[in-house]
């Protein structure tokens, strides 16, 4: 579990220099290949005066330049910063004002937009500088810097209504990578395929974990996410497939088309968002030898628990056992261990809770703080769970998500869960609070608003069940999948002055 980031990218290649690496578009790279372009940007990078402890912004899409700036950064024990390519200018200002990165990798068509947010940052483009780069003598210095060095800032969205960037050093990244595969076991002969951006830690992790094995990551883009996903899963050969509902969603339709081919998909995993049960039926009719796991976590421990398929029967409603060497508690508002079957905050300790947020010392005093027999320091999820006498862990809800309505305590998930249960409707958001009459639910499919109410009366105490109902065309989803709740509620209230 020790070592840098980038080591996993040396190891595979050591293992098997020429087994590819990557498949993105026409384009194949062998691990070798890719250990020779991230020595040769490193070198390109250090040339530009990137030292240790530095930041490194990445503003693409998915592609072969982004893996391989990240591992550079990585050898120089500089900061990957990898942007979501859809990042707007208003958040993007925001960011890279909170990052302060000495150099930014992006590309013409977002050129121009970057110079006017900032003229301080080194701009670099893959049509101006990669060619160029990729001519540089390899670095291959010894590291300067060690395990125990930030590796990474991802940026996430919170309650706070900015991003807040989750520090990770390479410890951290190194032994989640490795706690991960000790449940998942990914073999050397898959193809995983990624249609989910890289800024995404979800997505960001699935470079780790093929490089680990040294198996081959297929690098999908937005479009290839839509009506051609199901064709190139099957012509990229993909065995392993990370998913979040929306691709869940569009590929069910693919396969119900006449004459589609399917690939022989080995493993599924799903994290981000609550997968409801319906979904993991349907995968498994459609691939009734795949392994599917249901995966929990936050961006700041990066994964909590994983649910085996083998347990997937009698504990269908858990998201799994918490990850080795990692010990999951459930506390009340004074701190205090609950017993198991007792709903409360979920505490989490091991040696993937991140570093904190940057630039954020409040708010990293109020997510981080020291709990257990020893004090470390443990992660405040914020989320509601429970354990059950076997150890598994159950998701409840956040504590945004938990309201009062008629004096009583609902949660937002369990209204999601009970809706997406009723035939003919696809997908369902609640948002709280929307205005002084209360909450509003959100549905997209084939079943009127009234019809909905009227079979939740028949599934929830009267008490839980929303005055309201909405019927949308589609629910909007953020670039990593989500479901986009402040659009939404933007949405509703803009319906209503109307």
């Amino acid at each position: 579990m020790e070592g840098f980031v980038h080591s996993l990218l040396d190891a595979a290649t050591e293992k098997d220099p020429g087994r590819v690496a990557l498949l993105a578009d026409q384009q194949t790279v062998t691990y070798r290949e890719l250990q020779d372009q991230t020595r040769c940007f490193a070198r390109y990078l250090h040339n530009l005066g990137v030292e240790r402890g530095d930041r490194v912004a990445i503003l693409l899409p998915n592609s072969v330049p982004v893996v391989a700036a990240i591992m550079a950064a990585s050898r120089l024990g500089a900061l990957y910063v990898v942007l979501n390519w859809d990042t707007k200018a208003y958040q993007l200002a925001y960011i890279l004002a909170d990052a302060t990165p000495r150099v930014l990798l992006t590309s013409h068509a977002r050129l121009a937009e970057v110079q006017e947010i900032s003229s301080q940052i080194h701009l670099l483009t893959v049509e101006d500088d990669w060619d160029r780069a990729m001519q540089s003598v390899p670095y291959e210095e010894d590291p300067v810097h060690i395990t125990q060095d930030l590796a990474s800032l991802i940026y996430t969205s919170g309650s706070t209504g900015r991003p807040k960037a989750v520090m990770s050093t390479h410890r951290n990244i190194r032994f989640a990578t490795a706690a991960i595969q000790a449940c998942l076991k990914m073999q050397t002969s898959d193809v995983v395929g990624l249609f989910l951006p890289l800024a995404f830690d979800y997505g960001l992790y699935q470079v780790f974990l093929t490089f680990q094995v040294g198996a081959t990551l297929a690098l999908g883009r937005e479009l290839d996410a839509g009506p051609r996903l199901l064709q190139r899963l099957y012509e990229w050969q993909i065995t392993g497939f990370p998913l979040v509902a929306s691709l869940a969603e569009s590929l069910f339709r693919l396969c119900r088309r006449p004459g589609a081919r399917l690939p022989a998909l080995r493993y599924i995993t799903n994290t981000g968002m609550h997968l409801p049960l319906t979904y993991i039926q349907e995968l498994q009719g459609i691939w009734p030898h795949a392994r599917i796991y249901v995966m929990f976590g936050q961006t700041e421990c990066k994964r909590i628990a994983i649910l085996d398929p083998a347990d997937f029967a009698r504990k269908s409603h858990s998201v799994g056992r918490p990850l080795p060497d990692t010990e999951c508690l459930i506390v009340d508002s004074k701190e205090q261990i609950l017993a198991p079957g007792n709903i409360g905050e979920l505490v989490v300790r091991g040696p993937h809770v991140m570093a904190g947020y940057w630039n954020a010392p409040e708010i990293t005093e109020q997510r981080y703080r020291r709990l257990g027999p020893a004090l470390q320091t443990a992660l405040f999820t914020g989320d509601f769970c429970s354990l059950d006498e076997d150890g598994f862990l159950y998701f409840h809800g956040r504590q945004d998500d938990i309201y009062k309505q008629k004096g009583y305590r609902v949660s937002a998930l369990e209204i999601e869960t009970s809706t997406l249960d009723i035939e003919g409707v696809n997908q369902a958001a609640l948002i709280p609070y929307v205005d002084d009459k209360g909450a509003v639910l959100f549905i997209q499919g084939v079943i009127e608003p009234d019809e909905v109410l009227r079979q939740l009366h028949l599934r929830l105490e009267s008490q839980k069940v929303p005055d309201r109902v909405v019927q949308v065309a589609q629910i909007p989803l953020t670039a990593n999948g989500k479901i986009d709740k402040g659009q939404l509620k933007e949405y509703f209230l803009m319906e209503v002055k109307a």
